[in-house]
Parts: C-alpha cells; sequence; structure tokens
C-alpha cells in the first residue's frame, strides 16, 4: 500500500480523508500547513501527495513547486484539491507539477480513483504526458495571443 502525505488547511477534511485511507490499508501522514508539508517531505519519501488550496504560510503550488526540486523527490506525484469553482486551479495545479485533481465537494469514492490512478505506474506515466501537452497546448496558445496583441493594426 502506499504512503501519502495530506496537506490540508482544513484539519477535519484531513482527518476523513485519513480515516478513509487508513481503512484500505495506506499510510498517511498529516501537514497543515505548507511549511510542515516541505518539512515532512524533506525527511520522508512519499509515494503520493494531495495539497488543497488556502494553507496559508506556504501555498500549495510553492509546495509542489518546491518538492519536485528537492533530490530525490524530482518525481513525487502531488494532487491538488481544488474548490469546484476555482477556474484558475487546474492550469496552476498543472503548472506546478500535480498529476491530477481532486475537485471540492468529493467523497470516500473520489479519493479512492483518484489514489488508484495516481499509483497506477501506467497510468502515472500517461498523465504526465497528457498533461505536458496539455501546457504546451496552453503556453502556445498564450504565446500566439500575445502575438496578436502586438502585431500592428491594419
Amino acid at each position: 500500500m502506499a504512503t501519502i502525505l495530506l496537506v490540508d488547511g482544513d484539519s477535519v477534511e484531513r482527518r476523513i480523508m485519513r480515516m478513509t485511507l487508513d481503512i484500505d490499508g495506506h499510510r498517511a501522514a498529516e501537514a497543515g500547513t505548507g511549511g510542515e508539508a516541505l518539512e515532512i517531505i524533506a525527511k520522508y519519501p512519499v509515494d503520493l501527495m494531495f495539497l488543497g488550496t488556502g494553507l496559508g504560510d506556504v501555498d500549495a503550488y510553492e509546495v509542489m513547486t518546491r518538492t519536485s526540486a528537492l533530490p530525490g523527490r524530482e518525481n513525487t506525484p502531488m494532487v491538488a484539491i481544488l474548490d469546484g469553482d476555482d477556474e484558475k486551479g487546474p492550469v496552476d495545479s498543472f503548472m506546478a507539477g500535480a498529476i491530477d485533481l481532486l475537485i471540492r465537494p468529493f467523497g470516500a469514492h473520489d479519493l479512492r480513483e483518484v489514489v488508484l490512478r495516481a499509483t497506477s505506474a501506467g497510468e502515472v506515466d500517461r498523465r504526465r504526458v497528457l498533461v505536458g501537452l496539455q501546457l504546451e497546448a496552453f503556453e502556445t496558445a498564450q504565446r500566439l495571443q500575445e502575438q496578436a496583441r502586438s502585431a500592428p493594426q491594419i
């Protein structure tokens, strides 16, 4: 089973996630802030990390970026936990290194599906390729929009 780090400012949400993961036989650790998460991830390898937004001290995107820069932690699978109305979050999450998203409100079934996808090697590789392609398309669209704005008007 997987070792999973749950990073979320909402202690109730963390506890419910942890209970679900414990029932399924996973080992789960909790962090209530981005700083705590960075301390844990620097000392202990994990198979998967869930990060909620609104951590207070260090935001989830910064935690993902810093985790990816740590020696030996470059390939840590990270899942962003986002609110359903967060329009910018998915792009920011994937750009920071997330391999998947968990959208609030979610239930135990949703959590289990994401864990299965994120801990299945072939699925992780395929998702990383797809995320890379999506980011390339997004960056290309941004470049084209900038070029169109700066082009002389006829």
